[in-house]
């Protein structure tokens, strides 16, 4: 559901890209990943910002950022919004 791009080198995080474009109801979002054990950081109506092994912003558009150097957390991350999100890109 998501590409991976890694801006740079020296940049700690990994950008998760929709391969369609679509808009979140981060509202509904937000409720369901706190069921899934992600803890909310901040929420501003068109940024949802998560944590759960590193800090994670869900923009409205469908991009995510996850804060981290390790690759392996990344890609877990990945399958696990991908199943979490995936409802919600079919409406």
């Amino acid at each position: 559901m998501f590409n991976i791009v890694k801006p740079c080198k020296s940049c700690k995080s990994y950008i998760l890209m929709p391969k369609e474009k679509f808009r979140l109801d981060l509202e509904k979002l937000k409720s369901v990943l706190e069921t899934k054990e992600f803890r909310t950081k901040a929420y501003t109506g068109t940024l949802l910002s998560i944590e759960k092994k590193c800090k994670i912003n869900i923009y409205a558009s469908g991009k995510i950022v996850v804060l981290t150097r390790e690759e392996d957390d990344a890609l877990s991350l990945h399958d696990e919004l991908s199943s979490i999100l995936y409802p919600y890109t079919k409406a």
